[in-house]
């Protein structure tokens, strides 16, 4: 079975692959198209929820027209609907030749449901949160409905997936909703074999998909590498002397930050708290922060990354040379586990949305990495 994922952001990326690889798919996440990729899952980061792409060189447009094909084709998008969300689906629903678009953003484990067709954030529209003032993509709606209506698509709100399967034989995109992990799993089991439809939603979509489908076979070969089912025989990715590289400007990240500050003995680097709209340019302190980071990966002073903020891990990963990304499993719902491997060597990379995690979150990446206890 062939899986392809059009994502516009790195972290979407990583943590979209690591629930299928850790279920013995082969994953391959790509930061620029590759014909040549065979794997079963592959993941396309776009890098256009803060970069709106030239209509020329729309990589949603290429991406979805090459995978038209695929057993399953999904855009992957923000649970809490920051980006060009609308946009990417309608760009991918004409490009694929699909006719149809199911909607499901919801991610309940990381406090993300949807009710009516809204999304919530640990119960209140999303834009009502700390995501309706984010200093770089500031939700303005939380009703897929009215969002996807404003760039010319009516979608319809179904309670369940089998409402949904009733409103998918009179319409063509319908938003499901959804407030826990099992009603993720109906719809998953409803709606992945369905080749003339495209699929849209949060990594808690792609989770039920990879809690429901049925996995691939073990190959003799893949003994000992991220395939390997049983989580005792999974690679060892430590390290001794790991950097944190705190991008976001999420008050979740900032508090986690200051937890990890306090508890942890670690090299930090971190974007100015107090940037607001009016200083600096929105990416001018993320500019400074990744030659340092790519500087202590190079001189030896750290051995691995925990990093938060998807474009501060995509812009790392450009700035290192012949990159390519094992994602191995997930440390937490929507935090994953790499190895990056370049020219010169290779280290492990936890990855963190923003706005994901409690505030021991980033604390307990870096002890598993470091093998502290907590």
């Amino acid at each position: 079975m062939r899986i392809r994922i059009i994502t516009d952001d790195f972290t979407s990326a990583l943590d979209g692959t690591a629930c299928f690889a850790e279920r013995g798919w082969t994953t391959a996440v790509l930061i620029r198209p590759d014909g040549t990729v065979t794997s079963d899952v592959v993941t396309l980061d776009t890098d256009s929820r803060e970069h709106a792409p030239a209509l020329e060189h729309d990589a949603v447009v290429n991406a979805a027209h090459a995978w038209r094909d695929a057993d399953v084709l999904a855009v992957q998008f923000d649970s809490t609907l920051r980006g060009r969300i609308a946009r990417d689906c309608a760009t991918a629903l004409a490009s694929s030749g699909r006719r149809k678009l199911l909607i499901a953003p919801a991610f309940p484990s990381a406090g993300r449901t949807v009710e009516n067709g809204c999304v919530r954030v640990d119960g209140v529209p999303v834009h009502q949160t700390a995501f309706g003032s984010d200093p770089t993509l500031p939700v303005r709606e939380s009703s897929v409905p009215a969002l996807f209506r404003a760039h010319g698509i009516e979608v319809q709100v179904a309670r369940d997936a089998t409402h949904a399967r009733a409103l998918m034989s009179a319409h063509d995109a319908v938003v499901v909703d959804a407030c826990i992990e099992a009603e993720l799993d109906a719809i998953a089991a409803t709606f992945a074999a369905e080749r003339d439809l495209l699929l849209a939603g949060s990594t808690g979509l792609l989770r039920g998909l990879a809690r429901v489908l049925p996995r691939p076979p073990l190959a003799a070969n893949d003994v000992g590498d991220c395939r390997d089912r049983s989580a005792s025989a999974m690679p060892a990715l430590t390290a001794q002397r790991p950097l944190l590289v705190v991008g976001s400007l999420n008050p979740r990240s900032r508090q986690q930050l200051a937890v990890a500050r306090a508890r942890c003995q670690i090299d930090i680097l971190s974007t100015e708290e107090a940037r607001l709209p009016a200083g600096p340019a929105p990416h001018a302190a993320l500019r400074a922060l990744v030659p340092q980071a790519i500087d202590a990966l190079g001189s030896g002073t750290c051995d691995g990354l925990v990093v938060t903020g998807g474009e501060t891990a995509r812009r790392i990963i450009d700035a290192l040379p012949a990159v390519s990304l094992r994602v191995c499993r997930e440390i937490m719902p929507g935090v994953p586990l790499a190895e990056v491997r370049t020219a010169t060597g290779a280290f492990p990379m936890i990855t963190k949305a923003g706005g994901f995690g409690d505030n021991d979150t980033l604390t307990t990446c870096i002890n598993l990495l470091t093998g502290a206890k907590p």
